[in-house]
């Protein structure tokens, strides 16, 4: 199949499911989107075997064959449920958006920006981070979003829009280091996940006890533009979701940037991982967070030595 043909039959699938979420209710939805993940688990062999793999890798043998399985199961089922209710929600006011959020730690957002500083929120493929950044536009707390095209420009069309029909600005990374430094001096916004692997263009910290290759820009941007860092998580509670904003992450400079960087790249992964370990199955175990480059960069967790890496590249 080629990929003008593949494309096009994707993106005439999720029309579909657009054109059925204007006819059957959410809960319509969101069923049918644990029954894809269901299927998705037991027909995608590759992806079963990459979470799978994940799963041992993070947590040895402190998992059971039977609750790894449990898991990437539940991974499935939520990542699917999430895409569906992105759909079924997607024609939903601000209002009834609204009704479906309860909020944690509201008040650490509304300080970070009320200092005037620019914010930097930072996020991982976790609960429904989509969520967060959509309903913040909304609270009047406008954000850039930090953004990897996806494969097919027509369905990347339709989740752009999706992104920034509350206010929020999408930036791809191509874009994103100049797009961000714009965003801290106009004392907004920035969203920016770093839990996927960013192989050369990251530095190694410990993830789950293993070297994962991770974007350095945030702490890089931390350091250098004095913005507020403010961690956030988006769970899922039955139909509801609760949108967690964790207190600001302290930024110390020591005037070793290459160890500030390695240090603060380190503590927001922990933070990310910690989540994780509340609830496994919200996170995006089907990504190959470990896989490394042949000669993949290394940078001491403490100290000085190597650099933090020369290019800064954002997943989403």
């Amino acid at each position: 199949m080629s990929v003008f043909v593949r494309h096009r039959a994707e993106d005439l699938v999720f029309a579909a499911l657009f054109g059925l979420s204007a006819r059957v209710p959410r809960s319509a939805m969101l069923a049918l989107g644990s029954a894809i993940g269901t299927l998705g688990y037991h027909a995608d062999r590759h992806r079963r075997r990459v979470a799978l793999d994940n799963l041992r890798l993070a947590y040895g043998s402190a998992l059971s064959e039977r609750e790894a399985r449990r898991v990437a199961l539940g991974c499935f089922r939520h990542f699917a449920r999430i895409t569906l209710d992105t759909v079924a929600c997607s024609r939903f006011s601000s209002d009834e958006m609204r009704a479906l959020v309860a909020y944690e730690g509201l008040e650490h957002i509304r300080a970070a920006y009320a200092l005037k500083r620019g914010v930097l929120l930072f996020s991982g493929h976790y609960g429904h981070w989509e969520l967060t950044a959509l309903m913040q536009g909304w609270l009047g707390l406008p954000l850039t979003l930090i953004t990897r095209p996806l494969d097919n420009p027509r369905l990347e069309h339709r989740l752009a829009r999706v992104r920034s029909r509350s206010g929020n600005r999408v930036v791809h990374r191509r874009n994103a280091v100049k797009e961000m430094l714009r965003a801290v001096r106009e004392k907004s916004g920035v969203a920016i996940l770093i839990d996927q692997n960013a192989r050369r263009a990251g530095i190694l910290v410990p993830f789950f006890g293993h070297p994962a290759a991770t974007v350095p820009t945030l702490a890089l941007l931390a350091l250098r533009t004095g913005a507020v860092v403010v961690p956030t998580f988006s769970l899922p509670e039955g139909r509801r979701y609760r949108i967690v904003y964790e207190p600001p992450v302290s930024i110390v400079a020591t005037g070793d940037l290459v160890a500030d960087v390695a240090r603060l790249t380190e503590q927001f992964t922990a933070i990310i991982e910690r989540r994780i370990r509340e609830r496994p199955e919200v996170w995006l175990w089907l990504h190959r967070r470990w896989k490394r480059d042949p000669a993949p960069p290394a940078v001491p967790t403490s100290g000085g030595g190597a650099s933090p890496g020369g290019r800064t590249t954002e997943r989403a």
